[in-house]
């Protein structure tokens, strides 16, 4: 099911946000959009997508998580050959904000990691990071397969690029979904971790419900919501506006290659940390890590002086911040149980989005305001120092 999970990110996060970067530069010329505007379509497909994450998880932890996925990708696929008819941003814009944010939610890492959680538990660190591979790898492939294959050698337009992609879904990927996917080991009589001397019933190891009213009123749920809220924020603005500062430098021939590079080092960072967690590392230590690596990555993108030396920093940058995704995964489900993993995590993600979609316009305003980057990005080094800060407010005795 790890396999599965990896193709599945893979394919959510890299139709419509991975892809995006590069299919941005072409929206902006076409449609004659400022430089907010052009960078908005993700915060608010985000923030939209967010406001679906509390009843998307709540779904999956009563219901089939092979039914939720298909559902999901049947959508989304809709949702992205849709974008082929659009002749305005503001149809653009509803597309994205509306239907396609409900099929990759549906369809997205809440789902895919809800389905690892219910197939390891005491390797569920290491399955989670791995699993979490595919939104990094997708970072790597659809920027190339964007611009260097679709755009520049089968010379489609971007929303040929969205039609390819929706018909990919619909005809491929959606049918192998309802194939593949078992949602409980026990289905095909397999135990958790593959342990056949396991004991233990699924109920024991599931854990405890917790409810909407109680997780409100946690302290450790709020926590993780604002030090990951910071974290994905910081993500997300760099990797938004990365291209267009690689254009503004001159190396827009470069600029897909140069986002891309966040990929493989933040492929390898979810497996590592995954480990290190899941091998006892106090997990607000590989917080802390993640988040130093991370800001120094941001504070040396500001003095690089060529593509080579852009790219290599976006590689040291991703490899801090992609450990945010699995070290997420794995403290909502260490703190409130694998049973309320997808309450917990679906009703934070709300309130993750708000901040994380509002570092992208502010980064925009900011570059309108001043002509550079250089006070936009020491915002986002702010952010990241006062998230270490705050990890250390988390007990350890709660999910030791």
């Amino acid at each position: 099911m790890v396999a599965i999970a990896i193709a599945i990110d893979f394919f959510a996060v890299g139709f419509a946000f991975q892809s995006y970067p590069v299919i941005q530069l072409r929206l902006e010329e076409e449609l004659e959009l400022s430089r907010f505007l052009t960078t908005l379509t993700i915060p608010i497909f985000m923030i939209c997508s967010s406001l679906f994450y509390p009843f998307a998880g709540k779904l999956l932890d009563i219901h089939s998580v092979k039914k939720v996925l298909v559902f999901g990708g049947f959508i989304y696929s809709l949702s992205l050959m849709s974008l082929y008819f659009s002749t305005s941003y503001l149809a653009f814009i509803l597309i994205f904000a509306l239907p396609l944010s409900v099929g990759a939610t549906l369809m997205g890492n809440l789902s895919s990691s809800k389905l690892v959680s219910q197939w390891f538990e005491n390797q569920a660190g290491r399955a989670l990071g791995i699993a979490a591979v595919g939104v990094s790898f997708a970072g790597f492939i659809f920027p190339n397969l964007t611009q260097y294959f679709l755009m520049d050698i089968l010379q489609l337009e971007w929303r040929e690029v969205y039609l390819t992609f929706g018909l990919f879904l619909l005809v491929i990927i959606a049918p192998l979904m309802w194939i593949l996917i078992i949602d409980k080991p026990e289905e095909v009589g397999q135990e958790v971790d593959g342990d056949s001397s396991s004991t233990k019933g699924t109920d024991d190891q599931e854990g405890e419900v917790w409810e909407i009213p109680a997780l409100l009123k946690n302290k450790e749920f709020w926590i993780l919501s604002f030090v990951f809220s910071l974290q994905f924020s910081s993500m997300m603005a760099v990797l938004s506006h990365i291209t267009f500062y690689a254009s503004e430098r001159g190396w827009a021939s470069e600029a897909a290659f140069i986002f891309a590079m966040y990929a493989i080092p933040a492929m390898m960072s979810k497996v590592i940390f995954g480990w290190l967690v899941e091998k006892k590392l106090d997990p607000r230590a590989a917080i802390t890590l993640s988040l130093t690596i991370q800001a120094i990555g941001v504070s040396l993108i500001l003095i690089t002086n060529s593509p080579v030396q852009l790219a290599f920093v976006i590689a040291l940058f991703g490899f801090g911040g992609g450990a945010a995704l699995p070290l997420s995964n794995i403290m909502f489900r260490k703190v409130f149980t694998q049973k309320s993993f997808g309450t917990s995590r679906g009703l934070a993600q709300p309130f993750i989005a708000i901040v994380q979609a509002a570092g992208t316009p502010i980064v925009a305003l900011l570059f309108q305001a001043y002509g550079n980057y250089s006070q936009a990005f020491m915002l986002l080094i702010v952010m990241l120092v006062i998230a270490m800060s705050a990890i250390w407010l988390l007990r350890n005795t709660q999910y030791s």
